[in-house]
């Protein structure tokens, strides 16, 4: 009977114990839960605080946008290109009371100084006050047409953050923040201003990185200096580091107001377009290309002489010389350059073939864009070789007809000149990729530099002479085919000629010729960043 009732009772003892290991289980998962819960707000939550306070905070945070979030754009050494300064802006912050709605408008910007008295002047509670706000482009902005600027109505509304033009749009997305720094009231839970806290500055959320350039400021400072004191009405000059191809000066002219560039829409001189990245035609800077196939590939030689009478037929054109009336005489391969003769050079030319000659100055970079952060830049264009006459040709070998360079790619080529016969990529921000090519011979270099430092010395180019120094280059005057225009001038060479540090190329925009408009601005260009101490004004 023993055995009968306890073989009965064990259905209910193995369900007694089932019962008590599901009430274990229960108690352990209930206890892990409140143990997660509490490493995830005891431990976890405080490393993520900022997660949950900072929308909290703007919740509760009526404001007005007094800066941008935004990285700045600097030079090599970081010290920002556009110049920010501080001003005044006057403001309705509101926080409410009784039945009415809080209240957040930027009523003015830029606030004169008798804007800003007649507020300060009001009675308080009146909800108007004078708030101080960053004005991102100072009037000591410097590389404008680089550096681009932002949406003006940014400085109202950040969704409006967004670049127009220049490294401002290039960079966009890695240059713009989210919160961009504040004034303004926190508010309670009705929606009234907390008492006593007054007026909160709240600095920008996550500011983003600065973008570093290889501009140098106080070279971008001598270049615009001279322009402007030059008085150039159109035009553009740059500066590359002879020996790394580093753009270390950009400046295009006219300049324009990057706070209001809305107030430049209908000038007629197109201020918006950065002159330096945009095409024109080259005029005799050009002929330095021409020369460098020809003596590379022995079309002609060094020792070769041309006969230079003034003028020269082509088909049924007459070609003047361009810079001798009565002509040269005989000129040899140097002379020709040095004197920029359009006899001689289209004597040169009808040697070659037109493909060969497209093919070498596609190669050297023209035709196409250098690859410069900026979106403007213009690639250029470059004549179809298969449907160009003995005209074209000679067209071609002076620097006019279907050809438009940029003053950038002139830069570029007339580096490699210096460096041998080895082309690089300009280099704007640091870091970038960087094409790297040979162009022509150590010894085809070599006769150009020679012939380039007899430009200056007894050539069209005297006038960019560098005493002390010395300096080599090429002028260039470029028909437009305007019946009333001037044409452009230009120069491209470098300095100084023992070790060169800079190249530098100056185009006017109809400014007149070369050698007595843009070979002087080259010179008192190189003379500043030669002698800074006795030439270039301090920085601002």
């Amino acid at each position: 009977m023993n055995r009968l009732q306890a073989s009965r009772s064990r259905p209910g003892n193995q369900e007694s114990e089932r019962r008590i290991e599901l009430v274990k289980a229960s108690v352990s998962l209930i206890f892990f839960c409140l143990l997660g819960l509490l490493v995830r707000y005891q431990l976890i939550g405080p490393l993520q605080s900022d997660r949950f306070v900072e929308p909290a905070f703007y919740q509760r945070y009526m404001g007005i946008p007094v800066g941008l979030s935004r990285g700045n754009i600097v030079d090599r050494h970081g010290i920002p290109l556009h110049y920010p300064v501080w001003g005044n802006a006057i403001a309705r912050l509101s926080a409410g009371a009784g039945s009415k709605d809080p209240v957040a408008e930027k009523v003015v910007r830029e606030a004169s100084p008798e804007q800003v008295d007649e507020v300060l002047g009001r009675e308080r509670g009146e909800g108007w006050a004078v708030v101080p706000e960053e004005i991102r482009y100072g009037p000591s902005s410097l590389a404008r047409h680089v550096v681009g600027h932002v949406r003006t109505n940014a400085y109202v509304n950040p969704r409006d953050n967004v670049g127009e033009g220049g490294l401002e749009k290039w960079f966009q997305d890695s240059l713009s923040g989210r919160y961009p720094s504040s004034a303004g009231v926190v508010l309670t839970g009705e929606g009234t201003g907390i008492p006593g806290l007054g007026i909160r500055v709240v600095p920008p959320q996550d500011k983003p990185s600065d973008l570093r350039t290889t501009l140098d400021v106080s070279v971008q400072l001598a270049v615009e200096d001279v322009l402007d004191e030059r008085g150039v009405r159109k035009g553009a000059a740059l500066v590359l580091d002879a020996a790394t191809g580093e753009v270390l000066a950009m400046a295009s002219r006219p300049n324009y107001d990057q706070n209001h560039p809305e107030r430049c829409m209908d000038d007629h001189d197109s201020p918006f377009v950065n002159r330096a990245i945009s095409a024109f035609p080259p005029g005799s800077v050009w002929k330095t290309v021409v020369m460098a196939l020809l003596l590379d590939k022995g079309y002609v030689r060094e020792t070769d002489s041309f006969l230079c009478e003034g003028s020269i037929e082509v088909g049924d054109r007459v070609v003047a010389c361009g810079s001798r009336e009565s002509g040269h005489g005989t000129v040899t391969v140097k002379e020709a350059l040095a004197y920029s003769c359009n006899s001689a050079l289209i004597q040169c030319v009808q040697r070659i073939p037109a493909r060969e000659l497209v093919e070498f100055a596609r190669l050297s970079g023209f035709g196409e864009k250098t690859g410069l952060e900026l979106p403007e830049e213009s690639p250029g264009v470059l004549p179809n070789a298969h449907s160009m006459y003995l005209g074209d040709l000679a067209n071609l070998a002076i620097g006019q007809g279907y050809l438009l360079v940029t003053p950038l790619q002139v830069a570029a080529f007339y580096r490699s000149i210096v460096d041998g016969g080895m082309w690089k990529s300009p280099e704007l921000i640091p870091g970038s990729d960087k094409t790297l090519k040979r162009l022509f011979g150590e010894e085809t270099a070599g006769t150009l530099q020679s012939a380039l430092l007899l430009a200056t010395r007894s050539g069209t180019g005297q006038a960019a002479y560098i005493d002390g120094f010395g300096s080599a280059g090429k002028t260039g005057t470029a028909e437009t085919g305007h019946r009333d225009g001037k044409p452009h001038a230009w120069f491209a060479g470098w300095t100084p000629l023992i070790a060169p540090k800079y190249v530098i190329v100056v185009f006017v925009e109809e400014g007149g010729d070369g050698p007595t408009v843009a070979a002087p601005i080259f010179h008192d260009i190189a003379e500043r960043l030669l002698r800074p101490d006795t030439h270039t004004r301090p920085l601002p």
